[in-house]
């Protein structure tokens, strides 16, 4: 029961640190949005359809938190299932395990430079100012992001889905199967 309740648990943990503690403690241009982590990972880990939910969960508590609606709801759900359509494929090998552990990194980081874009077209139609260092800024926060994911993930993994099994005891074995 604990289990299933934990990508909740994380999901409102991260919006009350990203609301209520981070910005008490650091009021800078290159925070990172933890909830926006904790959905990534849980669209990898879980699956399209939970991270679609945990996005939404995620999303709204941030927008009701912030006074308006649906602004980072819509994000957060797009990047909960278009995370979730990644295959998961993992190997033995450690070039395996480094190619996967960087293609989550450039996922997160093009899914982050997308949200950024996005936002940065949405402030130059509101303000009509445009300055060369907020592409650094994008660049430098989308970087964080993923340097973010790629270390949170593993750590979520193990509380979402629990130890992981290992194979090599059953491997090679056929499957008794009994029906009753």
């Amino acid at each position: 029961m604990l289990r299933k309740l934990t990508p909740f648990l994380a999901t409102f943990l991260a919006v009350l640190l990203d609301t209520a503690v981070i910005p008490v403690l650091y009021h800078g241009t290159y925070t990172v949005p933890l909830t926006l982590v904790v959905v990534l990972c849980a669209g990898l880990l879980l699956g399209r359809l939970r991270g679609l939910l945990y996005g939404m969960i995620g999303g709204l508590l941030i927008d009701i938190s912030a006074g308006t609606l649906g602004v980072m709801t819509f994000f957060y759900m797009a990047v909960g299932v278009l995370v979730g359509l990644i295959v998961d494929e993992s190997s033995d090998r450690w070039l395996g395990a480094v190619r996967f552990h960087l293609r989550r990194g450039v996922v997160a980081f093009a899914l982050y430079l997308v949200g950024e874009i996005a936002l940065a077209v949405y402030r130059y139609f509101m303000t009509a100012a445009f300055e060369w260092f907020y592409v650094r800024q994008i660049l430098l926060r989308s970087l964080l992001f993923a340097a973010l994911a790629v270390l949170l993930c593993p750590l979520l993994g193990r509380l979402f889905l629990g130890k992981r099994r290992s194979a090599a005891p059953n491997a090679g074995r056929k499957r008794e199967v009994r029906h009753f």
